[in-house]
């Protein structure tokens, strides 16, 4: 892995024991981002909802898991802080080509762990909170370079000019703005990615008699982790309590393109955002019997049936497309 040029990743952490939830009716939630630069680097971890101990029997340590050859390797990064109400944010920064002080890259290590330790008996062992996959071992592509986050400037110095610009001679005045769509693709395939990683913690569904996807599905509860940029999927996913993940793979095995199906009729009023965010296909839960799309349009019985409406992405470049 390239550590000299700027790169931005997320960690999406689930879940892996509750007792340790401030709120015990809601979820654990938690993402690490992940900064590098000129062979520096800095993590951000959120987290919500975690139990807060007045007295300090427990605190809560983000670690680093890796393999080296046949050997478990570990860097404990350090301790969160949290609030009275289970919230928090805390920044570390580390050295990408020594994580754990002994010579292992950042890419050596692929699990990050949330792990509540007690500070009242030493021998216990820690509870591992949440969990989750670094892609270390998958980078669907690297994201061009963009102007740092204040806080990771102070300790990234900026990188040569060479790296970043085209050099331009003297009688070419003209600078091309950049954009950052790349960003977001890369967001939403690492969340892709992350979601087929860990597939067997989810519920698989078989939600249509006939798929023009060809998908596998999955239910997905944490409306939270739906990574697509639409007001009116969050809002139908919040309304119906989830939403479905879909991935098609292709004669290799390998996901050609992942789908997200948001529920509800096949109304104008439910379809998200009117289709401008990429829910333009919509599929009847299975049982339904209904006929063609226009038949839809006119049966209003058929019109109140429930379904999903469905985005498609592409698995190489991250681009929402109609299905």
């Amino acid at each position: 892995m390239n550590y000299v040029k700027y790169n931005r990743s997320f960690v999406m952490m689930e879940e892996q024991n509750t007792q340790f939830a401030a709120k015990e009716s809601a979820e654990i939630k938690a993402y690490l981002k992940v900064e590098t630069g000129n062979n520096k680097g800095a993590f951000r971890c959120s987290v919500q909802n975690l139990k807060y101990f007045e007295k300090g029997d427990y605190i809560y340590k983000l670690i680093l898991f890796g393999k080296k050859g046949e050997r478990t390797i570990h860097a404990v990064i350090g301790n969160l802080l949290i609030n009275k109400y289970g919230n928090g944010e805390s920044y570390f920064r580390f050295l990408p080509l020594n994580m754990d002080g002994k010579g292992n890259p950042y890419n050596n290590f692929t699990t990050a762990i949330i792990a509540a330790a007690s500070t009242i008996d030493e021998k216990e062992p820690l509870h591992p909170v949440l969990k989750g996959v670094t892609l270390n071992e998958e980078e669907p592509f690297q994201p061009e370079p963009f102007r740092l986050d204040e806080d990771i400037e102070e300790d990234i110095e900026e990188a040569d000019a060479s790296d970043l610009i085209e050099a331009a001679s003297p009688q070419e005045k003209k600078i091309e703005k950049k954009t950052y769509n790349n960003f977001y693709n890369e967001y939403v395939l690492n969340a892709c990615i992350h979601t087929c990683q860990i597939a067997e913690f989810y519920e698989d569904v078989t939600p249509f008699d006939k798929d023009k996807t060809g998908a596998r599905w999955k239910k997905m509860v944490n409306i939270t982790n739906l990574p697509i940029v639409s007001p009116g999927a969050h809002y139908f996913a919040t309304q119906y309590r989830h939403y479905i993940f879909g991935a098609k793979a292709d004669d290799s095995g390998i996901a050609a393109r992942f789908f997200f199906g948001i529920p509800g009729r096949f109304l104008d009023e439910e379809q998200p955002d009117g289709g401008k965010s990429g829910f333009t296909y919509w599929q009847p839960l299975r049982g339904t019997s209904l006929a063609g799309e226009e038949n839809r349009k006119r049966d209003q019985s058929a019109r109140n049936a429930y379904g999903y409406w469905i985005v498609a992405i592409d698995s190489k470049t991250g681009d929402l497309e109609e299905v």
